[in-house]
């Protein structure tokens, strides 16, 4: 399912859901939102679901990421006939908001679902079977006389019926399920792996894989990897690739796990922008990456080039400069070329400077420049002052 999340005016991402916790983490990250309070704005893209109600896909919501993963993860399991009854649902209740929404995805058996495209095929079934009251002392010569239409709709009036997917389902026999539904919080790793016993035939023996989260103690004698294979990786760092995470390497993961523990939430962050600028993909590089996070300048309020460049001149201009001025310019290029000379990016965390470059600090000529400058402007002069 695809969901487009935002955090204000400035922040969109679009991702698919369901996804797995570090991936969450990574999007809070990126719209600026803490773990603890992970409340998100989103919509359901209209054009990349279009197996949904649109009503569904027009409508701005507000809820728990971890509860919106929840509502994709339920979806994706549907079988085709419980998919058909939550439509039905968004239909006959096209208002309700994301709690009821979620609450839909259970309990959906409750719902009766006929074959049936319209109202007129229903008028018939309902005819022939004596399905409403008024039918049950008709005479056959009578019933035959009915409009078959008229008493479809009329059926589809007293049960809240919906037609979708070819199907009439009767909406008003749907038993909201009385439950509570608790999302717990992921827990505090940076790495797992599904690590599987590896068969007679060098086949992975999936029905006896176990997760494994790092960082783990190494003197734990249960972590032995003898003859397993790793069959799949999650990872809190997006740009780290995934042929590194391979079951040899998982000591080296291990360490990095450490030191990633150890890092403040916002070096954590500093990290992932420093790796998207460096283009880091390898542990032995993010591990050096982690020794000289100092040299590097992280600015996670700036949202691109132009919110950047109205940062600079704030910091820089003289302190009785009118800002006002400069409030709704767009300085996307003004931006671009301090960050160029300061050999830095808006990655997808914010701001971050080149190594050993300081984010806002005002640019100044270079003494062998300044020198060229001065002595041409010290021969223009004599050159003007000569007469032929």
């Amino acid at each position: 399912m695809k969901v487009n999340l935002k955090n204000g005016e400035f922040i969109s991402v679009s991702k698919e859901f369901p996804m797995n916790n570090f991936e969450i983490r990574d999007i809070l990250d990126r719209l600026k939102i803490p773990d603890d309070k992970p409340i998100v704005q989103f919509s359901i893209s209209e054009y990349d679901n279009m197996e949904l109600p649109y009503t569904l896909c027009r409508r701005d919501f507000s809820a728990d990421i971890y509860r919106l993963n929840l509502f994709a993860e339920r979806l994706e399991n549907l079988d085709s006939s419980r998919m058909t009854a939550f439509k039905s649902l968004l239909i006959a209740e096209p208002y309700c908001d994301f709690e009821d929404i979620l609450l839909m995805t259970y309990g959906l058996d409750s719902v009766k679902i006929y074959p049936c495209e319209n109202c007129c095929k229903l008028g018939e079934t309902v005819i022939k079977n004596k399905m409403m009251p008024e039918l049950e002392k008709c005479s056959d010569k009578i019933l035959a006389l009915l409009d078959c239409e008229k008493v479809g709709r009329l059926m589809q009036e007293r049960e809240i019926g919906v037609f979708v997917d070819g199907c009439y389902c009767v909406t008003s026999g749907y038993e909201k399920p009385d439950i509570t539904i608790d999302i717990g919080r992921p827990e505090n790793c940076f790495f797992r792996l599904l690590i599987a016993p590896i068969k007679a035939n060098n086949v992975p023996d999936y029905g006896s894989a176990q997760w494994v989260t790092l960082p783990f103690d190494e003197e734990d004698q249960d972590m032995n990897f003898d003859g397993m294979t790793c069959v799949k990786r999650e990872s809190s760092l997006p740009e780290l690739s995934q042929n590194q995470m391979q079951q040899e390497k998982i000591h080296e993961l291990n360490d990095l796990a450490k030191l990633l523990s150890e890092l403040s939430h916002n070096d954590f962050v500093k990290l992932k922008a420093v790796m998207e600028l460096e283009n880091v993909h390898k542990i032995l590089d993010t591990l050096d990456c982690i020794g000289r996070l100092d040299e590097y300048e992280f600015d996670r309020n700036i949202f691109d080039q132009s919110d950047f460049g109205r940062a600079y001149l704030l910091k820089n201009i003289h302190k009785n400069f009118d800002c006002s001025a400069f409030k709704d310019m767009d300085l996307y290029d003004f931006g671009q070329v301090i960050l160029e000379r300061k050999q830095g990016e808006i990655t997808s965390y914010g701001v971050i400077s080149g190594r050993g470059q300081e984010l806002y600090s005002a640019l100044t000529i270079e003494p062998e420049q300044q020198l060229e400058e001065e002595l041409e402007e010290d021969f223009e002069l004599e050159m003007g002052g000569m007469s032929l």
